[in-house]
């Protein structure tokens, strides 16, 4: 009867034991579900990203900034009226409307958001392209607008873009002056990070990585090859003052890659159908000599 007795008493407790744990577990609030890595920020740097705009709108774009706060962005552009050529825009809830320096007048247009919060300035720059004509954009990047600079040299041309495994010159200045041996970091969307350093004349000669991810099932292409974003940014101490400034822009897939993949595959069909003639008589002269 004791060892029943002890028995009923032990079960009654662990079952008691059990409830109040799981009393305990149901109060406690659920474990946050990590982010998706397609949700977080691929870059700390200070973007000027496009949000969202109506389709057939060839005059105006929205532009987003991100990693910064602003009121509002600057536009400039390289030619038109003298009251366009700098126009601010204010940044709303979904980020500031630019537009082109008249509705027939297109090309690149130069765009800055900049903050200063203490003995900091950051500045997040881009070149947004409109696809009416335009003055050519050489005369526009030749201009000083902040103390530490990023300038493209030069842009890519209409239809065109910056590519996996090319080459393109930035030059680094400050305070209109080229920034010599100094370092310049390049970062993808896809992770991609390298650092290049300013030859004499202040210019870095930056390596776009291949880097590219293959195309997931049932993606869209779109009209056009496949782009990525990527940022470059420097800092410079001067002055008793922090500069931080980036440029921000889009890349393309290497149009060789398919391309040299699919002449690979097919020089190896190639090669194959030429031997095969090659292996039956070696086969029909084994055959013979056995």
């Amino acid at each position: 009867m004791k060892a029943k007795a002890f028995c009923a008493a032990s079960l009654a407790c662990l079952v008691g034991a059990a409830a109040a744990q799981h009393e305990h577990h149901a109060a406690a609030p659920a474990a946050p579900k990590p982010e998706p890595a397609a949700m977080r920020a691929w870059t700390q740097q200070p973007l000027l990203l496009p949000g969202r705009m109506e389709r057939g709108e060839r005059a105006s774009a929205m532009l987003r900034p991100q990693g910064l706060t602003v009121e509002r962005v600057t536009v400039y552009a390289s030619g038109g009226p003298a009251e366009r050529l700098k126009v601010d825009y204010a940044v709303g809830a979904e980020g500031a409307k630019i537009e082109s320096v008249t509705p027939k007048i297109g090309n690149y247009h130069w765009v800055v958001a900049r903050e200063e919060r203490g003995g900091e300035v950051r500045v997040a720059s881009a070149a947004w392209y409109f696809g009416n004509p335009g003055d050519s954009p050489k005369d526009l990047l030749k201009a000083v607008r902040h103390e530490l600079e990023i300038v493209p040299e030069p842009l890519p041309r209409e239809h065109s873009s910056y590519r996996e495994s090319e080459k393109w010159r930035f030059l680094v200045r400050l305070n209109g002056q080229p920034l010599p041996g100094h370092p310049l970091m390049l970062e993808t969307e896809f992770g991609s990070r390298s650092t290049f350093v300013t030859d004499p004349a202040g210019v870095a000669t930056v390596l776009f990585p291949r880097d590219f991810k293959p195309a997931a099932a049932g993606e869209r292409s779109g009209h056009g090859p496949r782009r990525a974003a990527f940022v470059l940014s420097t800092t410079k101490d001067a002055d008793g003052r922090r500069y931080l400034t980036a440029f921000n822009h889009k890349y393309g897939q290497d149009g060789d890659r398919d391309k040299s993949l699919g002449w690979g595959a097919a020089f190896g069909l190639v090669g194959m159908a030429a031997a095969l003639p090659l292996l039956r008589r070696r086969n029909k002269g084994d055959n013979g000599n056995a």
